[in-house]
């Protein structure tokens, strides 16, 4: 048995700070899982599915910490066999913004109000104004709007008008994106349940003076956070409505304090939550995963 954790080589020439921090605690737990971009991997779809790391094929006896977004490789992975840890549709699930809704929305989990953008094809047209008429009754201004895929809060936006939303719409592209009502009373708020398997191992709240963003990464401050029981309770539900082994669950709250999901993150930073909390939230993974394979073994 091999163990592996994944991470996008495109994006760091070095493992982040993420995989440094779950592969130490490997080594302290006597699992040490190896640090992988996922550029190392060799990928044969046809006419059988194999995949191999330096030289090496990946099997059913191999355990992978998929630390990425590349779900293509992480399907493939599963294709041999491997159990991944978040699995590929987990993964997929959260990267897609407006999947995630939609998962979501079947289990009756609280959201804002949120439209899907039309699918276009290398440029939006003047056809989009339909579908931009129609989300400014129903949402009204601001109006936040996301990329479907994006990290780190830097691919979200907040229209003040008519014709913001149009700047913002019309730099798309052919990329796709979700409208969301402006939930007033959280504007520089935001709270994140980080769980492993179902417990909340921690938590934060997240806040900023300057942005409607909380994102530490755009300057948003930490501290620790107590949720209460139901916040506790939506992001369980969101985890298992997801299959996600662990994850980040970002909650909302509205005018009367109730939570709102905002988003689910597959695999979440930790160094901010860990500073703030003392948590140490990449040794918990690892244990997850010993605990898992041991009970189905």
């Amino acid at each position: 048995m091999s163990d592996y954790i994944v991470y996008n080589g495109f994006w760091n020439a070095a493992p982040s700070d993420p995989v440094r921090r779950l592969a130490a605690a490997s080594v302290e737990q006597g699992c040490a899982f190896t640090p992988v971009p996922n550029t190392a991997f060799a990928v044969q779809v046809a006419p059988t599915v194999s995949v191999s790391v330096n030289g090496t094929l990946i099997t059913a006896a191999d355990r992978v910490l998929f630390w990425d977004k590349d779900t293509r490789l992480a399907l493939a992975l599963e294709a041999c066999g491997a159990r991944l840890y978040n699995r590929a549709a987990a993964v997929a699930a959260c990267d897609d913004k407006s999947e995630t809704h939609r998962l979501l929305a079947r289990g009756g989990v609280p959201m804002p109000k949120t439209l899907l953008s039309p699918m276009t094809y290398v440029e939006v047209t003047d056809a989009i104004e339909l579908f931009l008429t129609a989300a400014e009754t129903a949402l009204g201004f601001p109006m936040v709007v996301k990329e479907c895929y994006g990290s780190f809060g830097r691919q979200v936006y907040l229209a003040q008008n008519g014709d913001d939303l149009r700047r913002f719409a019309y730099a798309m592209g052919a990329r796709s994106f979700i409208l969301q009502e402006f939930v007033t009373a959280s504007s520089g708020d935001d709270t994140r349940l980080y769980l492993v398997g179902d417990t909340v191992a921690a938590a934060i709240r997240r806040h900023s003076d300057t942005d409607f963003r909380a994102n530490v990464e755009l300057g948003g401050t930490v501290i620790p956070y107590q949720p209460t029981e139901r916040e506790v309770a939506l992001a369980q539900q969101c985890r298992t409505l997801l299959g996600l082994d662990f994850c980040a669950v970002d909650l909302l709250h509205d005018g009367d304090g109730n939570p709102l999901v905002c988003e689910v993150n597959s695999n979440a930073y930790m160094a901010g939550l860990i500073g703030a909390t003392g948590v140490d939230v990449a040794s918990r993974i690892i244990t997850y995963i010993k605990e898992e394979t041991v009970w189905k073994t």
